[in-house]
Parts: C-alpha cells; sequence; structure tokens
C-alpha cells in the first residue's frame, strides 16, 4: 500500500468513541457493585454490633 493513501484519508471516521464509552460505562459499573457491596458490609456490622448489643442486655 502507498503512504500517501493514509495520510490522504479522513481518519476522522474512525472514532474511538465507541471504546471510550464502553471503559467507562464498565468503570461506573464497578464503582457501583464496590459502592453496593460497601454499604451491605456496613448493614452487616451493624448488625453484628446490634447482636452483640442484645446479648449484653440479656447477659446483664
Amino acid at each position: 500500500m502507498n503512504d500517501s493513501f493514509w495520510h490522504d484519508t479522513d481518519m476522522s471516521d474512525f472514532d474511538e468513541l465507541p471504546i471510550i464509552e464502553k471503559k467507562r460505562h464498565k468503570k461506573q459499573s464497578k464503582r457501583k457493585w464496590r459502592e453496593i457491596e460497601a454499604l451491605k458490609e456496613q448493614r452487616r456490622e451493624q448488625k453484628e454490633v446490634a447482636s452483640y448489643s442484645l446479648c449484653e442486655i440479656n447477659a446483664g
């Protein structure tokens, strides 16, 4: 192939936006998942602390 072909070709048709958008969406999905997991962990810890508090009240 001739190099002049590539220099004369309009490369703006080959946008990488869809690839970037997919990566961005994937990162956002992972972030949301981590946030959900963090909330679940907080709730588990609160329930655990509450159960210890109830055990202390019943034992005391």
